[in-house]
């Protein structure tokens, strides 16, 4: 829509896990190192949290998209379920078998094999769960079950929780302690500081292939780090429907009223004219004053009459 207008070849700020679009932070850069070193080194468990839209779904995303090794990856994206159904998604996910329906000992019996296949040839195997606060207490014991699917010496495989701070809170809970004795590599990702925030849109926009690096000036990036507090999902929507905006209107710089006006029609509120309230309530005012005019000169025995009994007596 907007594309070439402002010289993109590819949307800057799409919602989307897209790798080539991911901003490394200082504090994204460690967590990679982290979950790098988990994976190199064959850990069986791994945990990132973090608060909706900071990148942990594109963090993973990232690092299994640079491994050198055939991956073969189960992604559960709804952890709702219960055990049985998981076990049997794992393995349709996976490829093991076309159609669910199997038993818990049938799937485990099925994802044991495969794994040791997958071992054989080098092969590594994740189990990526996002939103995994909302794991209740029986599928977190299934989760940790898995991992007993070993050799000797190799976890057979990988598991990653991804899921918001509440988590922690989870995983704390002394009836999980078998559970979070197992995490091997663990790691929160913070916001976006301004700085950091500033870099995120700049950096997006090259990467786009933006002609005008300055597109956004330093009121509106000011205002989207106070809306959005450094959170780079919320930063993408704004500076999506900005771009709309300013399209719209043959902008070639989006300044902080364009920003100020998205953010309130993204929140839902609307703005109040202020150049036209008070002069439409002196007309209005004016209208009733001349309407009692006008009652008095035609009606002025009844007019009075409805004054006094409004207890208005001379």
């Amino acid at each position: 829509m907007y594309e070439k207008y402002y010289g993109f070849n590819n949307k800057p700020f799409e919602i989307t896990p897209d790798p080539r679009f991911f901003y490394l932070s200082e504090n994204h850069k460690e967590a990679l190192a982290h979950l790098r070193y988990a994976i190199r080194e064959g850990k069986g468990f791994s945990v990132v949290t973090g608060e909706v839209g900071t990148g942990k779904t594109t963090l993973v995303h990232m690092i299994l998209s640079t491994l050198d090794e055939n991956v073969r990856i189960a992604n559960i994206f709804n952890p709702l379920m219960e055990p049985d159904d998981f076990l049997d998604y794992v393995c349709v996910d996976l490829g093991i078998r076309e159609e669910g329906g199997g038993t818990r000992g049938q799937n485990i019996t099925l994802l044991y094999h495969f794994l040791l296949e997958c071992f054989e040839r080098k092969d590594k195997v994740f189990l990526i769960i996002d939103e995994a606060q909302n794991l209740d207490k029986k599928l977190l014991e299934e989760v940790r079950l898995l991992t007993n699917l070993e050799t000797s010496r190799n976890k057979l495989l990988h598991v990653i929780l991804l899921g918001q701070p509440e988590l922690n809170k989870t995983l704390a809970d002394e009836k999980f302690r078998a559970l979070k004795q197992r995490i091997t590599t663990r790691y929160n990702l913070n916001a976006l500081n301004f700085a950091e925030t500033q870099e995120y849109i700049l950096f997006r926009l090259k990467k786009a292939g933006a002609r005008n690096l300055t597109l956004f000036d330093n009121g509106a990036v000011k205002a989207i780090y106070k809306y959005s507090k450094g959170i780079p999902r919320l930063i993408n929507i704004v500076c999506d429907n900005a771009l709309i905006t300013a399209f719209s209107r043959d902008l070639s710089r989006i300044r902080k009223p364009v920003i100020l006006e998205t953010i309130r029609d993204l929140e839902g509120l609307q703005k109040v004219k202020k150049s036209g309230f008070w002069p439409a309530l002196f007309i209005i005012f004016i209208v009733l004053v001349c309407a009692i005019l006008i009652a008095y000169g035609l009606f002025p025995d009844y007019f009075m009459g409805w004054i006094q009994k409004l207890g208005f007596r001379g």
